[in-house]
Order: C-alpha cells, then sequence, then structure tokens
C-alpha cells in the first residue's frame, strides 16, 4: 500500500510541473490596425521599458541592426499595394528591422518575417524588400516604453513613428485612392437611382475636398438632398461646393437656408457650424474667428499665454483640448525644444503644433503635467512680439515644488484682428545653465 501512495505522489508531483507557470512578459505583446484610406495598414511588435537604463547608444547599440523592439520581429502587415517613403511595397507581411544612428536612421523592410536571431548579418540585403534612412528627431518627453503609432493620419497616407527615450523617429506610408474611388463613382453614376443619399453625400464631399469635378459634386448633393430633404448637413456641403466654384450668393442663401433645418431640427452642433461659415462668407474668417469658442483666448497677449500653458495642463488621466491647442498657433508654426548634448552642442528638433501633440499628448494624460508662468518679459514693435517667459512644470495641481524649470522663447503676431503663436523656442534649466536672476519672480 506505500508503494502505491508512493507512486500516487511521484505523479502528483509530475503533474504539478507538467504545468505552465504564467508570469507577466517584460516586453508586453503589443498590435495596432489602422484603416488609411481603403487600405488597412497592421503592425504587431513587443514592447521593452526603458526601466533607467540609456536606450540608443548603450542597450541599442549605434550601427547595429535592431529588432524594432523585442522577442520576435516587429511586423508590419499592408492589405493592399502601399508605398512606404518613396518605396513600393506589395500587400503582405514584412519584418520591420532598424539600424539606429545618432544622426540617422536606416529603415528596413524585410521580407523573411521567421527570424529569431539577427545577429551578425542575419538580415541580409539581399532578402530585404528595400532600405531608405530617416534623421530621428529629438523628443523632449522621456517615452519610457518603446511606442510605435500611425499618426497625421490623412485620407490617403500616415506616418508611422517609433517612440523610445527621447528619441523619435518616423515615415510616410501613402495608399492609392483616387482610382478606387473614381471606379466606384462611375458605378454609382450608371446606378444613380439605386445609391443611397449618404453615398451620394460622400461622394460630393470626396470630389470637393480632393478639388474634383465640382460640377458633379453639386449633382451628387443635389440627388442626396433629394433622398433626404432638409438633410443640414447636406445643406451645409452645398453651400461649400457652390462657394469652391466662386458662386458666393448661392453659397450665403444655401447655409442660411442649412441653418434654418438645423435650428428647427434642434441639432446645436450644425446651428453653430452653419452660422460660423455664414458669418465667414458674409465678413471674412475674421468675423468667423470671432464666433469660435476659442476667441477669447486669441483676444490679448495676456490671454493667448494664458491659454498656452493651460491648454497643456492637467492632472493624469485629464484629456487636452488639442483643437484649442492649434487654435492659438499660426499656418506653419514651429516649437522647438532643445537640450544641451553630452558633447557640450546643443539638440533641438523642429516640431509642428500636430506634431508636439502626437508626441506628447499620450504622456500629458498618463502621467499629469501642469506648467506655469512663473516671469514674463515683453518686447514689441509694431505687429512683432517676443515674450521671454518662464516656467515651472509639476506632475499634479497639488505639487508644492517643481519637477522642472525653464524659458520659453514665444514669438507671437497681432494681425490687427487676434493674436497667434509663430514660435516657441524653449530650454530647461540645467546645473550648467542656471535660471537668471532676472527671469525669476522679484
Amino acid at each position: 500500500m506505500k508503494y502505491f501512495i508512493l507512486f500516487l505522489s511521484l505523479c502528483g508531483f509530475s503533474f504539478l510541473y507538467a504545468q505552465d507557470l504564467r508570469t507577466p512578459t517584460l516586453s508586453p505583446f503589443a498590435e495596432l490596425s489602422q484603416e488609411v484610406g481603403l487600405t488597412e495598414i497592421s503592425l504587431s511588435y513587443a514592447r521593452p521599458s526603458a526601466k533607467g537604463r540609456t536606450i540608443f547608444g548603450d542597450l541599442v547599440p549605434y550601427g547595429e541592426v535592431w529588432r524594432t523592439g523585442a522577442n520576435a520581429s516587429t511586423k508590419l502587415t499592408v492589405s493592399e499595394a502601399v508605398t512606404v517613403a518613396g518605396n513600393s511595397l506589395p500587400a503582405g507581411t514584412y519584418a520591420l528591422y532598424t539600424i539606429p544612428g545618432p544622426t540617422e536612421w536606416t529603415i528596413i523592410v524585410h521580407k523573411n518575417t521567421g527570424m529569431r536571431s539577427i545577429a551578425g548579418d542575419a538580415v541580409k540585403p539581399e532578402n530585404d524588400a528595400f532600405r531608405f534612412t530617416v534623421r530621428p528627431i529629438y523628443n523632449p518627453l522621456m517615452v519610457e516604453t518603446f511606442t510605435i503609432q500611425f499618426t497625421d493620419i490623412s485620407t490617403n497616407s500616415l506616418q508611422l513613428q517609433l517612440s523610445w527615450e527621447h528619441t523619435i523617429v518616423r515615415f510616410p506610408i501613402e495608399v492609392e485612392v483616387d482610382a478606387k474611388i473614381a471606379a466606384q463613382m462611375a458605378d454609382m453614376e450608371a446606378e444613380a437611382a439605386g445609391v443611397s443619399d449618404r453615398a451620394l453625400f460622400r461622394a460630393a464631399e470626396y470630389n470637393l475636398h480632393n478639388q474634383r469635378d465640382l460640377n458633379q459634386a453639386m449633382t451628387w448633393i443635389d440627388a442626396a438632398l433629394a433622398k433626404s430633404e432638409n438633410n443640414f448637413r447636406y445643406g451645409l456641403l452645398k453651400a461649400k461646393i457652390y462657394a469652391a466654384m466662386g458662386m458666393a450668393e448661392q453659397a450665403v442663401a444655401t447655409v442660411r437656408e442649412a441653418n434654418e433645418w438645423a435650428t428647427a431640427a434642434g441639432n446645436a452642433n450644425y446651428m453653430e457650424q452653419t452660422a460660423v461659415y455664414l458669418a465667414s462668407l458674409e465678413n471674412g474668417p475674421e468675423e468667423a474667428s470671432e464666433n469660435s469658442p476659442y476667441a477669447e483666448d486669441v483676444s490679448s497677449l495676456d490671454h493667448i499665454l494664458a491659454a498656452l500653458y493651460d491648454v497643456i495642463s492637467g492632472e493624469a488621466g485629464e484629456a487636452r483640448d488639442w483643437d484649442r491647442f492649434n487654435h492659438l498657433f499660426i499656418a506653419d508654426a514651429q516649437l522647438m525644444p532643445s537640450r544641451p548634448r553630452a558633447d557640450g552642442r546643443i539638440g533641438y528638433s523642429v516640431l509642428s503644433p500636430t506634431d508636439y501633440a502626437n508626441n506628447a499628448g499620450a504622456w500629458l494624460v498618463e502621467n499629469g503635467f501642469f506648467e506655469k508662468e512663473i516671469h514674463r518679459s515683453v518686447e514689441e514693435y509694431g505687429s512683432l512680439v517676443h515674450a521671454f517667459s518662464t516656467y515651472e512644470s509639476y506632475r499634479s495641481e497639488a505639487d508644492e515644488a517643481p519637477f522642472a524649470r525653464g524659458i520659453n522663447s514665444i514669438q507671437l503676431l497681432n494681425d490687427g484682428q487676434r493674436w497667434w503663436v509663430v514660435s516657441i523656442y524653449w530650454l530647461g534649466e540645467s546645473e550648467a545653465w542656471p535660471l537668471p536672476e532676472r527671469y525669476l519672480p522679484k
């Protein structure tokens, strides 16, 4: 009997050790997918974290092939043929490797997706779909966990962006849309009676936004309105088509009618949209700007600087209003973060407001961030204004001490109607460059 019990004990022992023990992976797996145009682009990769280590030039050496993540190769899948940084790529799944460098990265789109080891010359050029180079961008905000994301998404392109530590690398992926849409539209013209009002609206909208046949766009939006009478959304688009055709009187009359339809339906959103568009037609874009919910932000120097600090500030988990942020900036505005480099020189990046929102947005929400102006000196000449604005940065509004300080050099323009931010160049305080007393509160 005791031998039988011993046998059962051994079996139990073996059974316990045969079971898998699940523990959290150090570099968790992630997948993302994005529709752009009529094409699906997806990506799968593992996400390592910095954990206090120096990443590029150390953990990830310069000049060597990197798997662009961890564990298995990072994989890029495209449902149809696309163009990557000017290179044609057929539909399929590819490995995405990179060779980091301090001033230049090589991006490798590779046909062999099954390699576990990339040591030595394992990633052979003859198995590439192609290679190309891009310049890295310095990110003033620390990205703890390696992140790949799709940004700047339009109807026919997006940017694939890699972010880790203080480095951002991005490149464009473009898709074919016009030829596919043209084929669908040809079918619509042949069978207009059976096409839904929504499809007719979208076809008219596409032609307007892409500056295609406006007469055909008008035919389609009229057909959509015949199927859905008093549709304020369709009426607003028809007004915009009239305006694009140079028919101002018809545009004004049509948007007024669309406003009446929106008012009758009690749709506050389209009541505001049609009213703002009507003001822009009758009085120019300045009047429309005055009807903007952000009009007060740009009404004076004090207001625009207060809005600039307020719009990026918030507790962890609190969303930022990037529409309000973008409203502060003139077209082609630049944001330029800078910092001292190890070699004693100054490193800097040039970002658009959209770049800043894409790069910093998730970090601000995840970590919490408040920036407060503590001192300002201003120089003015005519419409040109330069504000030297000293700031303190906090994780939470309740924090007693800042985790960082620095100076924002802000260039502004007053065009006689409103204030604009033209550029911001900033530098954080460091041991090498403590803030001078003249730029601190008295």
